[in-house]
């Protein structure tokens, strides 16, 4: 069988079937074969398109029309003899010629024309014919395909009706550069249709070429009898072993039509060359261009699934790359969102689940059978339902009661702030933690932050209109819970009042998250004298003794407030509110962090806010996922070494840390481009690339028993009492975070746990870090190509390391140091160029909300940054190992699938209510404006999807940092 490849400019997409490595990848264009390889033998090129010849070849050249000579009776019979042996030898190709033939029908759509293309072939023929109608072109595939081809009601044009004159016709119909044949108009229908099909190919390759609408659709294979495909005043082109050939009545050939069939087939020759001087080129194996492995096979069909074909590329990337995506996967029962990261941490828990329910658990390491135990005492649904909200009801009334409830007997303040913020880790009106000191890497320090909000965003309590629905079920929330716990009904709703105007109180004082971008502004250092003579109002070095007990304190201490301003306001707040309204928010502090490990009655309670906050119906999440994710949340690291242990490839590490430097690589020459940085500090970035420290995987303590089991050390965890193991966490965090005070930092600490899918930047510790969960399909996977690897997880590396650099990040130097080391005309220069994205992307919006570009501006540079370096790194990758082989079916070069791999990270879904709190509370933009504000920025996305100027996938204006 004839086996074409298409050019590399032009892509095609068709579906994927049973035999990927039988699908023709579209033509180049259809009907222009530039070199063909056929199961009897190849056709090789040779200088100015003149073909080598086989022997066959030059035997039937020998023919007696020659010239004119007396042969002698021996002679004769030599003559007769070979006479006889070519009979059988066109016996013999007649037979071939009978053996089935693939009819393959191809669908081309570009703007509003569409052309049906059916190319017919078997071991000897191959036709292609240009139809246009559907039902004219089944015709020729289906059962009616004995009737000859070219009488066929429809079709336009056929390479069988005048063979090389209809190929030679219509190459020199082609204008050159335009799409009317106006000198035609009065021309025969034959040369009106010659000039409208060339025209067509014509567009048809140029728009491909420009990756516009053009797509390629093929439809069934069906087998027709050979005989069917060749009608008795024809002129067939065929490739045989040894040469090329016409195909007629082969039978009644005469030894003239011999001769006059090789000065055709002459003319075909300089015809093909023309061809290939118009830059027509085809394959000669498919195996040789297209990596059919089956993981290839396999990702190419989810590619497939998740794009739209019928979508511009270049006027909505996003929906190119993810509409199909978006098609098929509704939102999950119980999910406010839904996207690629989800459905991979679902994996992730089923292999969790899996592990932890597997039988016996004998692990010799006892931070994993804590891990187990915490799991099955939170699975154990029918002892949390006999304790109901009894342990809850206890915890209150230990810690004094709560007015909601019951009489509250501690009337001092600092009492009671001491008492439900040090072990049970609630943080009433403000945070308070233990961690490096940004302006000096080598030492941990107290940090002050502001806090107190249970609602997601301050919005939601200031901007009462729009929340009004979110405002009345938290209240409803709140009331529900008083009850449930005891609380009088009569008095509970006003009391609950109180309390969330209280929340509104430190709402409206509460610094917007945009405007703490500056780190260098934010940063206070005091000590805790300093800070008593700020906020007096609390008892800072009592407060905080009892936090960080049993650590001695004194007023000497040094404090890290990033929120002084706040601070001040907050204490003036605590002073005129009213003591029994201070102790009902602090409690209701307390609750919440109680609340989901009590019975149904509570998660039913919390399921109505939810369906409000986030869109969410009654979920229909199954125990055992809540369980895991809260299984992770408190032994994250014993976990992750039965995931690391079970799922992890080693080798995975190595290729990643390979990858990183590749990228960093070419982030350093991207920094050599830049015209507005100067060069002292263009040197100070580069030595800060250099000095970034990559974490991948996991740590390397959870596969050590004795440091794992260090770490959970003093942790007590029991089978029947979720409840209990949550109060003991809380007590155990607090002891660790106020054991991290007196010791040195250690960099390799992680803040994400390793099956977690994610990915972080630490500027305090100038580290990069990636869980083992984010390292698998689709973001990365071995056996794929590494154009998808780049695009996936080499744009996550990219992105993390340009978080080095953007707004935040580039105030630390290369030892996580928080200090001006860039000259003041670069900071001007970045400055100016960072408002251009700002602006950008302030213009998205989502159901009418527009994104805070300054509270995203981050992430966006990020993004921005991450998808030129990658990019690059892919670019140079390929320079020193080769081109590699191209997906099947896809249509896609290796650079587009590149960019198409970069959007399909980002395919998701979510309610409106959703998309609402992430518009007020998430750094990142939203998945669409990922994909749509980066690749819009990239010069390099536009030249492959050929996408013009203007377009809005390629504006005249780019706004790039990095």
């Amino acid at each position: 069988m004839c086996v074409w490849r298409k050019p590399r400019v032009l892509p095609v997409a068709f579906h994927l079937g049973k035999h990927p490595e039988r699908h023709a990848l579209g033509g180049a264009p259809p009907g222009f074969p530039s070199s063909t390889t056929c199961s009897t033998g190849r056709l090789v090129w040779s200088g100015g398109g003149v073909a080598r010849r086989s022997k066959r070849w030059r035997h039937q050249e020998d023919s007696p029309t020659q010239g004119v000579r007396i042969a002698s009776p021996r002679v004769r019979s030599v003559e007769r003899e070979r006479e006889r042996e070519r009979e059988r030898e066109r016996e013999r190709e007649r037979e071939r010629e009978r053996a089935p033939a693939v009819s393959r029908r191809i669908k081309l759509y570009y703007g509003d024309r569409i052309i049906y293309l059916v190319r017919t072939f078997n071991s000897v023929l191959c036709r292609v014919s240009l139809f246009s109608s559907p039902r004219a072109a089944a015709h020729a595939t289906g059962i009616g395909a004995t009737r000859p081809v070219a009488r066929a009601r429809g079709l336009l044009c056929d390479s069988r009706a005048g063979g090389e004159r209809w190929l030679r016709e219509l190459t020199a119909a082609a204008p050159r550069g335009g799409r009317e044949c106006p000198s035609l108009a009065r021309e025969p229908p034959r040369a009106r249709c010659l000039c409208t099909m060339s025209v067509a190919l014509q567009d048809l390759r140029n728009t491909m070429s420009n990756y516009k609408r053009a797509t390629f659709e093929e439809d069934e294979v069906a087998d027709i009898p050979a005989d069917g495909a060749i009608s008795p005043d024809s002129v067939e082109v065929g490739f045989r072993k040894g040469g090329i050939q016409l195909l007629g009545t082969l039978g009644q050939r005469t030894q003239l039509e011999v001769v006059l069939s090789g000065l055709l087939v002459a003319s075909l020759l300089a015809l093909f060359g023309c061809v290939l001087a118009l830059g027509v080129r085809c394959s000669t194996d498919p195996a040789r261009t297209l990596c059919l492995t089956e993981a290839c096979v396999t990702v190419a069909g989810k590619i497939i699934e998740a794009l739209d074909p019928q979508a511009d590329p270049c006027q909505d990337f996003y929906q190119y790359a993810c509409g199909g995506w978006v098609r098929k996967n509704p939102l999950p029962d119980g999910r406010s969102r839904w996207s690629t990261f989800n459905s991979i941490w679902d994996q992730n828990q089923a292999v969790l689940k899996h592990l932890l329910e597997n039988g016996t658990f004998n692990s010799s390491s006892e931070a994993e059978r804590k891990t187990q135990q915490y799991y099955l005492s939170c699975l154990n649904e029918q002892r949390i339902e006999e304790l109901g909200a009894q342990p809850l009801i206890d915890l209150i009334n230990k810690i004094g009661g709560w007015n909601i409830t019951g009489s509250w007997d501690k009337d001092n303040f600092m009492e009671a702030l001491k008492t439900v913020s040090g072990p049970y880790r609630a943080q009433p009106f403000f945070s308070v933690g233990v961690s490096v000191d940004p302006k000096s890497s080598n030492s941990n320090v107290i940090q002050v932050d502001q806090s107190g909000l249970f609602l997601p965003s301050r919005d939601y309590y200031l901007n009462r209109t729009a929340n009004e629905k979110v405002l009345k079920a938290y209240l409803e929330y709140m009331v529900e819970l008083g009850w449930l716990l005891g609380g009088d009904r009569n008095s509970t709703q006003a009391q609950m009042q109180q309390i969330l105007d209280f929340e509104t109180a430190l709402a409206n004082i509460t610094v917007p998250q945009d405007e703490r971008r500056d780190e260098e502004k934010i940063y206070h250092k005091l000590t805790i004298a300093e800070l008593q003579l700020w906020a007096p109002t609390v008892d800072w070095l009592d407060y905080l003794s009892a936090v960080l007990a049993p650590l001695e304190l004194n007023d000497t201490e040094p404090v890290v407030v990033y929120a002084k301003e706040y601070l001040q306001q907050v204490s003036d707040l605590i002073n005129r509110t009213d003591r029994s309204l201070l102790n009902n928010y602090m409690m209701w502090n307390l609750v919440q962090k109680g609340v989901s490990s009590l019975d149904q009655r509570f998660e039913n309670a919390q399921d109505k806010l939810l369906e409000s906050l986030y869109g969410t119906k009654k979920s229909c999440t199954p125990r055992w996922q809540t369980c895991i994710g809260n299984t992770d949340d408190t032994l994250g690291f014993a976990l992750g070494a039965l995931f690391v242990k079970a799922t992890f490839d080693k080798h995975s590490k190595e290729i990643a840390e390979e990858m990183i430097n590749e990228i960093r690589s070419a982030f350093k020459e991207a920094l050599d481009k830049l015209t507005w940085m100067d060069k002292q500090t263009r040197e100070a970035a580069k030595e800060k690339a250099d000095a970034i420290y990559d974490m991948i995987g996991f740590p390397d303590f959870i596969l050590e028993n004795k440091e794992l089991d260090d770490v959970y050390d003093g942790y007590e965890v029991t089978e029947d009492n979720f409840f209990q193991n949550m109060l003991n966490f809380y007590n155990f965090s607090a002891r660790v975070m106020s054991d991290q005070l007196r010791k040195p930092p250690n960099r390799d600490q992680w803040s994400m746990t390793p099956p977690t899918v994610n990915a972080y930047y630490m500027p305090t510790k100038n580290g990069i870090v990636f869980p083992a969960g984010i390292l698998q399909a689709p973001f990365y996977a071995r056996d794929h190509p590494k154009a998808l690897n780049f695009g996936g997880i080499g744009v996550v590396m990219g992105h993390e390391l340009t978080h080095a650099f953007d707004d935040q990040g580039r105030e630390y130097d290369k030892d996580g140091m928080l200090r001006p080391w860039w000259q003041n005309a670069s900071v001007e220069a970045f400055k100016n160029r960072t408002e251009c994205m700002v602006d950008q992307y302030s213009q998205y919006s989502i159901n009418g909300e527009h994104i805070n570009g300054r509270q995203t501006l981050g992430e966006n540079m990020a993004d921005n940054g991450g998808l030129k370096a990658a990019y690059h790194a892919y670019k140079s990758w390929v320079k020193a190992n080769g081109e590699e082989k191209r997906l099947p079916a896809l249509g896609l070069t290796n650079d587009q699938l590149f960019f198409v791999g970069f959007a399909q990270v980002w395919c998701s879904v979510r309610t409106p209510e959703s998309a609402h709190e992430g518009l007020m509370t998430d750094p990142h933009s939203p998945p669409r404006y990922r994909v749509i504000g980066t690749l819009s920025n990239s010069p390099d996305f536009a030249q492959h999807f050929g996408c013009a100027v203007g377009s809005p996938m390629n504006p005249g204006h780019h706004c790039e940092v990095w």
